[in-house]
């Protein structure tokens, strides 16, 4: 009988340990599910006033709308230090780490020296592109707009570290 009971409390150790490990696992899991929700919703707001700035551009917005949108977007890249990338794309994050939740490539994390130097580059982009939109004609925004991220946002981090979007 005592045999028995001590069985019974190392298999309820084990039990609890392992069940602790799964709780751990999901929450680090959750958490990181959570980081990406945050980092897309980042990039979601980018492409909101990008938006804006297109909507001048063909002619169905406002000037001042795509002033407001090219303002969001700097306050935006001036956010995107080494903290916020630390924050928002720790390593175990990828598409091969979360399939059908985000398009992040891994080699993204073989590359930090110029996913960092990519929002200070991206932030100078965006004051020549705010000096155009202030100024300039739709169709000179347009070419600004189409101009500044083919090198910044596609050149600079979106060609070489993100799977192509699903539509």
């Amino acid at each position: 009988m005592r045999k028995l009971a001590h069985k019974l409390v190392l298999a309820a150790g084990a039990a609890a340990i392992l069940g602790a490990g799964t709780i751990a696992v999901s929450a680090q899991q959750g958490d990181k599910l959570a980081i990406i929700k945050a980092r897309q919703d980042f990039m979601e707001d980018q492409q909101h006033a990008v938006g804006q700035i297109q909507a001048f551009a063909k002619g169905t917005g406002d000037r001042q709308g795509a002033i407001d949108g090219v303002n969001k977007l700097l306050d935006l890249s001036s956010k995107m230090d080494a903290k916020f990338l630390a924050a928002n794309f720790p390593t175990g994050t990828s598409a091969t780490d979360f399939p059908d939740k985000t398009n992040t490539k891994p080699e993204f994390w073989q590359h930090l020296d110029s996913v960092q130097a990519a929002p200070a580059k991206l932030h100078d982009a965006e004051l020549k592109l705010a000096d155009i939109v202030k100024t300039g004609t739709p169709e000179e925004v347009g070419q600004a707009m189409t101009s500044t991220y083919r090198g910044s946002c596609n050149g600079l981090c979106h060609d070489s570290y993100r799977l192509p979007l699903k539509h």
